[in-house]
């Protein structure tokens, strides 16, 4: 029974930052967008990344480590390997890129920054320091069975929002196929579509009625894609990369790339021709 109350705190204080992490998300981004954009992995209030970085803190560094610099520290190679381990399993499990920062100093692959890093070990020290202290007093008023029911309820809401969660990662890569199906499948992993093959696309899709009335329902808040494209607007799909591209109007990041390509080639081709 012990064992079993002490796993529901522990699962109550993973709730708490996590929902502390989205809250602390959707404020940032309204103040930098401008605009409210619900967060997170999760259909609810949830961002599981920070209630599993601030568990582990909470376990390893928790009444253990008393030197504020090497608290520091610790969190943040702990939280940096954290965001690049989950990158990489989000990424092979479910072939997309949920955030993008390689267009930060000091990146790895996109994965982690800098500066992330450095705001991640600022935050443990004051989980640490300020906030598990004060959960800690917090849950121990808490009786015990209401601990249990607590914890029994917010764990099936949380299973059936996961549920929710796959189910619209798998509605919106439907929706990329059928949209890909319908514009002939000609933009399969981006190899064999050519700059005039996507200029044509683009003004077939101008011309025709019932293409322009998919595109807008993709778009749409309402629908799987736009829903997920709206909360992250940097998300990517390894299989769909030129799809989304091109539901979103970046064809000329699309030529960009092609030309890139196209240079490299020639530029090897130059090369080996030299060596011979």
């Amino acid at each position: 029974m012990e064992l079993l109350l002490t796993i529901c705190k522990y699962f109550l204080w993973f709730i708490l930052y996590s929902v502390g992490g989205w809250i602390m998300e959707t404020i940032l981004y309204m103040v930098v967008q401008r605009r409210v954009v619900k967060r997170g992995f999760l259909f609810g209030p949830l961002c599981p990344i920070y209630g599993v970085g601030a568990i582990l803190a909470t376990v390893t560094l928790y009444d253990r480590v008393d030197n504020i610099f090497l608290l520091f520290l610790i969190g943040m190679v702990m939280c940096t390997t954290l965001e690049y381990v989950t990158h990489f399993v989000l990424e092979k499990l479910f072939h997309t890129t949920w955030w993008d920062y390689s267009n930060k100093r000091f990146n790895i692959k996109g994965r982690i920054c800098l500066k992330n890093s450095l705001l991640f070990g600022v935050g443990i020290v004051l989980i640490v320091r300020v906030f598990q202290p004060a959960i800690i007093y917090a849950t121990d008023q808490i009786p015990d069975t209401a601990i249990l029911w607590i914890s029994f309820v917010i764990y099936s809401i949380l299973l059936i929002d996961l549920a929710t969660t796959v189910s619209g990662l798998k509605n919106t890569v439907e929706q990329l196929k059928d949209f890909q199906k319908l514009i002939g499948g000609h933009m399969q992993k981006g190899l064999d579509t050519t700059d005039e093959r996507i200029s044509e696309l683009a003004e077939r899709l101008k011309a025709s009625e019932a293409l322009t009335d998919v595109l807008d329902r993709l778009r749409s808040t309402k629908s799987p894609l736009g829903r997920l494209h709206d909360r992250y607007p940097n998300i990517s799909f390894n299989r769909y990369k030129d799809v989304l591209q091109f539901i979103y109007g970046k064809q000329e990041e699309v030529h960009e790339k092609r030309a890139e390509k196209r240079k490299e080639k020639a530029e090897s081709k130059e090369n080996n021709e030299e060596k011979k």
